[in-house]
Protein backbone atom coordinates (compact mmCIF):
# COMPACT_ATOMS: atom_id res chain seq x y z
CA UNK A 1 0.00 0.00 0.00
CA UNK A 2 0.92 3.65 -0.28
CA UNK A 3 1.67 5.58 2.87
CA UNK A 4 2.11 9.37 3.02
CA UNK A 5 5.62 10.78 2.87
CA UNK A 6 6.59 13.69 5.10
CA UNK A 7 6.00 16.24 2.35
CA UNK A 8 2.68 14.73 1.25
CA UNK A 9 1.39 14.53 4.80
CA UNK A 10 2.27 18.16 5.52
CA UNK A 11 0.73 19.36 2.26
CA UNK A 12 -2.50 17.48 2.83
CA UNK A 13 -2.96 17.78 6.56
CA UNK A 14 -1.17 20.78 8.03
CA UNK A 15 -3.70 23.56 7.48
CA UNK A 16 -4.54 24.12 11.12
CA UNK A 17 -5.08 21.95 14.19
CA UNK A 18 -5.04 18.21 13.56
CA UNK A 19 -7.10 15.60 15.36
CA UNK A 20 -5.07 12.67 16.67
CA UNK A 21 -6.21 9.63 18.65
CA UNK A 22 -3.78 8.35 21.30
CA UNK A 23 -3.39 4.74 22.34
CA UNK A 24 -1.44 4.28 25.53
CA UNK A 25 1.06 1.60 26.44
CA UNK A 26 0.09 -1.76 27.93
CA UNK A 27 1.92 -0.49 31.02
CA UNK A 28 -1.04 1.79 31.73
CA UNK A 29 -3.04 -1.30 32.76
CA UNK A 30 -0.57 -2.35 35.44
CA UNK A 31 -1.84 -1.43 38.89
CA UNK A 32 0.10 1.24 40.82
CA UNK A 33 2.60 1.75 38.01
CA UNK A 34 3.19 4.95 36.06
CA UNK A 35 3.94 4.55 32.36
CA UNK A 36 6.79 7.07 32.25
CA UNK A 37 10.28 5.60 32.37
CA UNK A 38 11.54 8.27 34.77
CA UNK A 39 9.60 7.14 37.80
CA UNK A 40 10.47 6.07 41.31
CA UNK A 41 8.73 3.05 42.78
CA UNK A 42 8.91 1.06 45.97
CA UNK A 43 12.18 -0.85 46.06
CA UNK A 44 10.57 -4.23 45.42
CA UNK A 45 8.35 -3.00 42.56
CA UNK A 46 10.97 -2.51 39.87
CA UNK A 47 10.71 -6.09 38.63
CA UNK A 48 8.32 -4.64 36.04
CA UNK A 49 11.41 -3.47 34.14
CA UNK A 50 11.39 -6.83 32.35
CA UNK A 51 10.64 -7.73 28.75
CA UNK A 52 6.90 -7.54 28.20
CA UNK A 53 6.60 -5.83 31.60
CA UNK A 54 6.71 -9.35 33.04
CA UNK A 55 3.50 -10.38 31.24
CA UNK A 56 2.75 -13.00 28.60
CA UNK A 57 2.90 -12.05 24.94
CA UNK A 58 -0.76 -13.05 24.55
CA UNK A 59 -1.79 -10.49 27.19
CA UNK A 60 -0.08 -7.65 25.31
CA UNK A 61 -1.56 -8.87 22.03
CA UNK A 62 -5.06 -8.85 23.49
CA UNK A 63 -4.61 -5.30 24.77
CA UNK A 64 -3.67 -3.92 21.35
CA UNK A 65 -6.11 -6.09 19.40
CA UNK A 66 -8.94 -4.53 21.42
CA UNK A 67 -7.68 -0.97 20.93
CA UNK A 68 -6.95 -1.43 17.22
CA UNK A 69 -10.14 -3.36 16.48
CA UNK A 70 -11.78 -2.68 13.11
CA UNK A 71 -14.85 -0.85 14.54
CA UNK A 72 -12.58 1.58 16.41
CA UNK A 73 -10.47 2.23 13.32
CA UNK A 74 -13.56 2.79 11.20
CA UNK A 75 -14.85 5.24 13.79
CA UNK A 76 -11.69 7.35 13.68
CA UNK A 77 -12.10 7.62 9.91
CA UNK A 78 -15.69 8.85 10.21
CA UNK A 79 -14.51 11.43 12.75
CA UNK A 80 -11.87 12.70 10.29
CA UNK A 81 -8.96 11.79 12.55
CA UNK A 82 -5.64 12.64 10.90
CA UNK A 83 -3.28 10.59 13.02
CA UNK A 84 -3.08 7.65 15.38
CA UNK A 85 -0.46 7.89 18.11
CA UNK A 86 0.67 4.78 19.98
CA UNK A 87 2.61 6.39 22.78
CA UNK A 88 4.67 5.90 25.91
CA UNK A 89 5.79 2.50 24.65
CA UNK A 90 8.62 1.25 26.85
CA UNK A 91 9.27 -2.31 25.76
CA UNK A 92 10.73 -4.16 22.77
CA UNK A 93 8.16 -7.00 22.85
CA UNK A 94 5.42 -4.38 22.92
CA UNK A 95 6.93 -2.68 19.87
CA UNK A 96 7.06 -6.00 18.01
CA UNK A 97 3.41 -6.75 18.83
CA UNK A 98 2.28 -3.28 17.73
CA UNK A 99 4.07 -3.76 14.40
CA UNK A 100 2.56 -7.22 13.89
CA UNK A 101 -0.96 -5.91 14.45
CA UNK A 102 -0.46 -2.81 12.29
CA UNK A 103 0.72 -5.02 9.43
CA UNK A 104 -2.55 -6.97 9.57
CA UNK A 105 -4.33 -3.61 9.07
CA UNK A 106 -2.23 -2.69 6.05
CA UNK A 107 -5.14 -2.15 3.65
CA UNK A 108 -6.98 0.08 6.10
CA UNK A 109 -4.06 2.45 6.73
CA UNK A 110 -3.10 2.60 3.05
CA UNK A 111 -6.67 3.31 1.92
CA UNK A 112 -7.44 5.97 4.51
CA UNK A 113 -4.05 7.70 4.68
CA UNK A 114 -4.01 7.64 8.48
CA UNK A 115 -0.67 8.82 9.82
CA UNK A 116 0.59 6.41 12.52
CA UNK A 117 3.31 7.26 14.98
CA UNK A 118 4.83 5.18 17.75
CA UNK A 119 6.73 6.96 20.51
CA UNK A 120 8.97 5.44 23.15
CA UNK A 121 9.47 6.29 26.80
CA UNK A 122 13.18 5.94 27.56
CA UNK A 123 15.05 5.44 30.79
CA UNK A 124 18.31 6.81 29.34
CA UNK A 125 19.50 7.87 25.89
CA UNK A 126 20.37 4.21 25.24
CA UNK A 127 17.53 2.08 26.62
CA UNK A 128 13.73 2.12 26.84
CA UNK A 129 11.81 1.63 30.07
CA UNK A 130 12.15 -2.15 30.41
CA UNK A 131 15.81 -2.24 29.41
CA UNK A 132 15.92 -3.06 25.70
CA UNK A 133 18.02 -0.81 23.49
CA UNK A 134 16.39 2.16 21.81
CA UNK A 135 18.11 1.11 18.58
CA UNK A 136 16.46 -2.32 18.59
CA UNK A 137 13.01 -0.78 19.13
CA UNK A 138 13.49 1.82 16.41
CA UNK A 139 14.75 -0.85 14.01
CA UNK A 140 11.54 -2.84 14.51
CA UNK A 141 9.49 0.29 13.85
CA UNK A 142 11.55 1.23 10.80
CA UNK A 143 10.83 -2.19 9.29
CA UNK A 144 7.07 -1.62 9.67
CA UNK A 145 5.76 0.35 6.67
CA UNK A 146 2.53 1.25 8.47
CA UNK A 147 4.54 3.31 10.96
CA UNK A 148 5.05 6.73 9.38
CA UNK A 149 6.27 8.50 12.51
CA UNK A 150 8.74 7.42 15.20
CA UNK A 151 9.42 9.36 18.33
CA UNK A 152 9.99 9.72 22.03
CA UNK A 153 7.65 10.97 24.74
CA UNK A 154 7.46 11.18 28.54
CA UNK A 155 11.24 11.03 28.75
CA UNK A 156 13.72 13.37 30.42
CA UNK A 157 14.61 16.28 28.09
CA UNK A 158 18.35 15.82 28.62
CA UNK A 159 18.20 12.58 26.61
CA UNK A 160 16.23 13.89 23.63
CA UNK A 161 19.02 15.09 21.33
CA UNK A 162 20.89 11.78 21.50
CA UNK A 163 17.66 9.82 20.99
CA UNK A 164 16.79 11.90 17.92
CA UNK A 165 20.26 11.13 16.54
CA UNK A 166 19.67 7.41 17.13
CA UNK A 167 16.32 7.52 15.36
CA UNK A 168 17.80 9.39 12.39
CA UNK A 169 20.66 6.90 12.09
CA UNK A 170 18.29 3.91 12.01
CA UNK A 171 15.95 5.59 9.52
CA UNK A 172 18.88 6.22 7.17
CA UNK A 173 20.02 2.61 7.58
CA UNK A 174 16.57 1.29 6.62
CA UNK A 175 16.02 3.94 3.92
CA UNK A 176 12.99 5.38 5.73
CA UNK A 177 14.00 9.03 5.49
CA UNK A 178 10.38 10.11 4.95
CA UNK A 179 9.36 8.95 8.41
CA UNK A 180 8.60 11.88 10.72
CA UNK A 181 10.51 12.22 14.00
CA UNK A 182 8.23 13.20 16.87
CA UNK A 183 9.40 14.54 20.21
CA UNK A 184 7.34 15.39 23.29
CA UNK A 185 9.26 14.82 26.53
CA UNK A 186 8.12 15.52 30.05
CA UNK A 187 9.57 18.20 32.32
CA UNK A 188 12.44 16.00 33.50
CA UNK A 189 10.98 15.63 36.98
CA UNK A 190 10.76 12.15 38.48
CA UNK A 191 7.28 10.76 39.05
CA UNK A 192 6.86 9.12 42.44
CA UNK A 193 4.90 6.03 41.51
CA UNK A 194 4.37 5.10 45.14
CA UNK A 195 2.85 6.44 48.33
CA UNK A 196 4.40 9.75 49.37
CA UNK A 197 6.87 9.63 52.24
CA UNK A 198 6.99 12.04 55.16
CA UNK A 199 7.84 15.53 53.91
CA UNK A 200 6.83 14.84 50.33
CA UNK A 201 3.87 16.88 49.10
CA UNK A 202 3.84 16.18 45.36
CA UNK A 203 4.17 13.08 43.20
CA UNK A 204 6.52 14.98 40.86
CA UNK A 205 10.01 15.43 42.30
CA UNK A 206 12.47 18.03 41.05
CA UNK A 207 15.72 16.65 39.66
CA UNK A 208 19.05 18.14 38.67
CA UNK A 209 18.21 17.56 35.01
CA UNK A 210 15.20 19.89 35.01
CA UNK A 211 16.46 22.76 37.15
CA UNK A 212 18.15 24.97 34.58
CA UNK A 213 16.54 24.35 31.24
CA UNK A 214 14.08 26.20 29.06
CA UNK A 215 11.54 24.24 27.04
CA UNK A 216 11.42 26.64 24.08
CA UNK A 217 15.21 26.80 23.76
CA UNK A 218 15.51 23.03 24.01
CA UNK A 219 12.70 22.48 21.50
CA UNK A 220 14.39 24.72 18.94
CA UNK A 221 17.51 22.58 19.33
CA UNK A 222 15.49 19.38 18.82
CA UNK A 223 14.00 20.85 15.66
CA UNK A 224 17.44 21.86 14.43
CA UNK A 225 18.67 18.31 15.05
CA UNK A 226 15.89 16.76 12.99
CA UNK A 227 12.62 16.60 14.93
CA UNK A 228 9.61 17.32 12.70
CA UNK A 229 6.86 17.50 15.33
CA UNK A 230 7.59 18.86 18.81
CA UNK A 231 5.41 19.15 21.90
CA UNK A 232 5.27 18.34 25.55
CA UNK A 233 4.12 15.48 27.75
CA UNK A 234 3.68 15.49 31.54
CA UNK A 235 4.28 18.84 33.25
CA UNK A 236 4.79 20.70 29.98
CA UNK A 237 1.82 23.03 29.79
CA UNK A 238 0.24 25.73 27.66
CA UNK A 239 2.71 28.39 28.80
CA UNK A 240 5.70 26.39 27.58
CA UNK A 241 4.03 25.68 24.23
CA UNK A 242 3.14 29.37 23.88
CA UNK A 243 6.78 30.31 24.50
CA UNK A 244 7.88 27.93 21.74
CA UNK A 245 5.30 29.32 19.30
CA UNK A 246 6.53 32.83 20.07
CA UNK A 247 10.15 31.84 19.35
CA UNK A 248 9.15 30.13 16.10
CA UNK A 249 7.20 33.21 15.04
CA UNK A 250 10.33 35.33 15.60
CA UNK A 251 12.33 32.98 13.38
CA UNK A 252 9.67 33.09 10.65
CA UNK A 253 9.67 36.90 10.80
CA UNK A 254 13.47 37.01 10.52
CA UNK A 255 13.39 34.66 7.52
CA UNK A 256 10.78 36.82 5.78
CA UNK A 257 12.89 39.96 6.34
CA UNK A 258 15.97 38.18 4.96
CA UNK A 259 14.25 37.40 1.62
Amino acid sequence: GHFPSTKQWYQRRVRGPLLAVPIGSFASTINCRATTANREQHENDDYRRRLGYGYKKSELQHYFNVRLADPILQHIVTQKVAALGIETVGDLLEVQIVCEILQTKNDFFAKNNIFVWVSLTCLTDEIVDTGSSIDSCVEELAKCPQVTGIGVNCTQPIFINNIVKRIKKVLIKFERKNVLIIVYPNSGETYLSRALKEGETNHWKKTDSNKNWNFADAALEWIENGAHIVGGCCRIGANEIADLVQELDKIKHQLKKAK
